[in-house]
């Protein structure tokens, strides 16, 4: 008997209801239903429409009333056993819900879209009831009585974050319904191919129909098939001068056959042929003993990770194509994490040029289209070596040989956002159930990495030597108080101008590193002294300006012109205004504009002589989807002197004309109140440093700071991992911090700051009560709740309580009650959340 059962997972339900629920089977799907297969089912009391997946399949259940099935939805797409295990997994190790797992695993082109809506429910105590609710609620019930059928992303443009609370209050009254319209993905293309029908491959069949046709261009049609064979619909078109309701004519009359064949979006297609290759270079000395390792731990047969800890230009990325040409070998695939999209067309660009059209791209600026059908690629064995950002960690390779991740400390492998997972766990779940290689690579692991490397968890494979002739560059550390104003009237030193003079001198091109954005940090009135503040954030505004590229400020700005040439924005939410004429606080006149961003920079490199072509490149200006490339390929060619950024600039890139690094502002992540502040710091500058002299030139790196004598800024100078480590590790140890504990981060926010303090004490009180009973086994030092460093964002406020203890299955069990438990009655007014690990305190 076939079943009649169906558990399933609601892929929007909340975490307090995440759970299987039982659901009929319908006799006209038996058979269909598959585990792993996505469906939609009536859900809740008003039995709205909701996406599903299947967990399980029985023939009988003891619930006596049980909803059916109402379809199949996102047809094709069924997740295989490891990928329901790894949502399974994310569950437990992230506390996350199923279905956002399952939204984590396949890409957002392949779920079904359900749309809702609502309408009026006609009723003779309708003015009443609406009387009784107000005014906002008789105007909410006319917008939608006014256009009959409205849709939810309607009503929430209109009426913003009142909706939710309003359509709440009109569906218990009666006065509205909910529909939902489901709709299936069209994501997935096909190509048109046409060409002559069996009887028109006859000379004398077909010349008999070309004189019926009374259309010439139909008989055109037949002409060019006959002498082409078969065409792709886009060159038939162009070479008969046709449409395509020409075409289909001559489909339904069957004279000519239309064939079709998925067509795959891929926008790195033609990029292969002007890319270079390095995978043909030989392997140094150094090199082949890294590889001979990685391949002694691949050929176990056994789940193995491995740390590849090379100083910048020691080569590791040929010693990474090596690791991948043996996976392939074995006709296993490959996935290679890069932490950021600034990385991706060097890195694609390699590897295409090495592999050809095997590879497949997965990172967020691609459209939704291109990763889905990147996806299908992978899913249907046409790409076994996928490059991405974190999220291509799910690729769907049947066989996976070896999981990469370069860069491998970057707080970019950690997910912000519900599964809040890091590519690290899932590349060791994943890497366990293949019996393949992690391989870990970077030239500044992360602390916890090289821990377990040192313990013996990882494998430590070290490269000390740059390949070939280049050397690692001398490091200037300049001390900014001595130039004039301190170093607060130009971001660049004097130091700094004579290299950048020098450098441009003798053709070489340079590299500036300042890890802000904008023209100026924030504004504050010089009467009453108040700081210019989002309305929406606890955070200041940042001043932008618009002026022409490469146009400079002559002197000191007024603030009149600052009015006139930017805005202040707020690079949380996105809030922006002009510059007003007066403080808002106090009505004084006189603004003060404090501090530089890379639009100042930029300016101050016009006032070079002779002044160098600047290319800047921070978010402002890679806004569009190949903007990255476009930008580090002029630089490339040589269409410019600088290279001006943020982040994006700093790792990872090998520009062979580049002899010297600027790093402008040194100290600005130094003493940021987080445990990992000396870490990222010294990380950011080894690896802007070793930006410069990879070639046969020699190179320079200047480094401006307030605090010279600073031993991680001497370090990072010197290049010396493991003296940091070292220092690094006792202090963590001493005062117990990753790696010697976890940190788990929970969350309660709310727009209701009164609702929210009092959800805090409740907090306190329920954590207080649980460690002392129920898990009183669990050891932890708890603080807070307090508020968050930035405690409002968006209009939300937040209140946190951080947990040192160790991560394991019962320490998971007490956040997931804890979740459980202020989620049941929080409502929509409150959530609460949990991070585990998370990338900042």
């Amino acid at each position: 008997m076939s079943e009649q059962f169906a558990a399933v997972h609601i892929l929007d339900a909340p975490y307090h209801a995440d759970r299987a629920y039982t659901y009929y089977v319908p006799a006209e799907l038996r058979g269909q239903i598959a585990v792993g297969m996505l469906v939609t089912v009536p859900y809740g009391t008003s039995n709205r429409k909701a996406s599903a997946v299947v967990t399980g399949l029985c023939a009988e259940c003891d619930l006596e009333q049980v909803k059916p099935i109402a379809s199949v939805s996102s047809a094709g797409i069924i997740l295989n056993e490891e990928m329901r295990a790894l949502c399974e997994f994310m569950k437990e190790h992230t506390l996350c819900t199923i279905g956002d797992a399952v939204r984590a695993v396949v890409p957002a082109a392949a779920f079904s879209r359900m749309t809702e809506y609502y309408s009026i429910t006609p009723r003779e105590d309708a003015d009443a009831k609406l009387s009784r609710l107000g005014d906002k609620a008789a105007f909410f019930y006319a917008f939608i009585a006014a256009r009959e059928r409205v849709s939810l992303s309607r009503l929430r443009t209109e009426f913003g974050g009142e909706c939710a609370s309003l359509t709440a209050s009109l569906l218990r009254a009666g006065l509205i319904v909910r529909d939902t319209e489901v709709r299936e993905s069209k994501n997935e293309r096909c190509l048109r191919l046409y060409s002559l029908s069996e009887e028109m491959t006859d000379e004398e069949a077909r010349g008999a129909a070309m004189r019926r046709l009374r259309s010439p261009v139909q008989s055109g049609i037949l002409s060019v098939l006959a002498g082409s064979g078969e065409m792709r619909e886009e060159d038939l078109r162009a070479a008969a001068g046709a449409g395509s309701a020409q075409i289909s004519a001559l489909v339904k009359k069957g004279l000519i056959v239309e064939r079709r064949e998925d067509a795959f979006r891929n926008p790195f297609a033609d990029r292969a042929a002007a890319s270079l290759d390095v995978g043909e270079s030989p392997l140094s000395e150094e090199q082949a003993a890294a590889y001979d390792t990685i391949c002694r731990l691949y050929d176990s047969g056994e789940a193995k990770a491995a740390l590849l800890h090379g100083v910048t230009g020691s080569g590791k990325t040929r010693v990474i194509l090596a690791a991948i040409d043996r996976a392939l070998a074995d006709r296993r695939g490959a996935i290679l994490l890069v932490p950021e999209i600034a990385l991706t067309p060097q890195t694609v660009g390699i590897f295409l040029a090495h592999y050809g059209q095997r590879v497949a791209v997965i990172h967020s600026s691609l459209s939704a289209g291109e990763r889905y059908d990147a996806w299908r690629r992978i899913r249907e064995g046409a790409a076994d070596v996928v490059i991405g950002t974190r999220s291509a960690v799910f690729a769907p390779l049947a066989r996976l040989g070896v999981i990469i991740i370069d860069e491998e400390q970057e707080h970019t492998y950690k997910s912000d956002a519900s599964p809040k997972y890091l590519a690290h766990d899932v590349a060791r779940f994943r890497c366990a159930r293949h019996r393949a290689l992690m391989l870990l690579s970077s030239a500044t692991p992360s602390v916890t990495s090289y821990y377990k490397a040192a313990s013996g968890i990882y494998t430590l494979i070290e490269m000390q030597r740059r390949y070939g002739r280049a050397v690692l560059p001398h490091v200037v550390i300049t001390d900014m108080r001595g130039e004039p104003g301190g170093g607060a009237l130009s971001p660049l030193g004097g130091v700094l101008r004579e290299h950048l003079t020098d450098n441009l001198r003798h053709g070489k091109q340079s590299i500036l590193f300042l890890n802000r954005r904008g023209y100026h940090n924030f504004v504050t009135c010089r009467t009453c002294g108040e700081v210019l503040q989002c309305p929406s954030c606890s955070v200041s505004l940042t001043y932008h300006t618009f002026r022409a590229l490469g146009e400079s400020a002559d002197g000191e700005e007024q603030p009149n012109r600052k009015a006139e040439n930017g805005i202040l924005c707020c690079h949380y939410c996105g809030y922006r205004i002009r510059v007003p004429d007066a403080c808002p606080q106090c009505g004084g006149t006189h603004l003060l504009f404090h501090g530089y961003g890379t639009q100042r920079v930029e300016d101050e490199l016009a006032s070079l002589s002779p002044a160098p072509r600047v290319i800047r490149m921070d978010m402002d200006t890679t806004q569009t989807k190949f903007a990255h490339e476009e930008l580090l390929g002029r630089f490339r060619r040589g269409e410019a002197d600088v290279l001006l950024g943020t982040q994006m600039v700093a790792k990872g890139h090998d520009f062979p004309d580049v002899t010297l690094v600027g790093v402008i502002n040194a100290d600005s992540s130094l003493y940021l109140d987080d445990y990992r502040a000396a870490e990222r710091t010294f990380a950011m500058l080894t690896q802007v440093i070793g930006r410069a002299g990879r070639a046969d030139a020699p190179g320079t790196a200047v480094v401006q700071t307030m605090h010279p004598t600073s031993d991680v800024l001497t370090l990072a100078a010197n290049q010396d991992y493991k003296s940091f480590y070292q220092r690094e590790i006792r202090l963590r140890e001493a005062l117990v911090f990753p790696p010697f504990c976890d940190i788990a981060v929970v969350t309660l926010a709310s727009r209701d700051e009164a609702l929210l303090a009092s959800a805090a004490v409740r907090l306190r009180e329920w954590v207080r009560d649980a460690v002392s009973g129920a898990y009183s086994d669990v050891k932890m030092i708890v603080f807070g709740p307090f508020d968050a460093p930035i405690y409002r964002v968006q209009g939300v406020c937040r209140s946190r309580l951080v947990i040192k203890c160790r991560l394991n299955r019962r320490s998971r069990a007490f956040l997931a009650a804890l979740l459980t438990e202020f989620g049941r009655g929080a409502g929509r007014r409150l959530t609460v959340s949990a991070d585990l690990n998370p990338n900042t305190l």
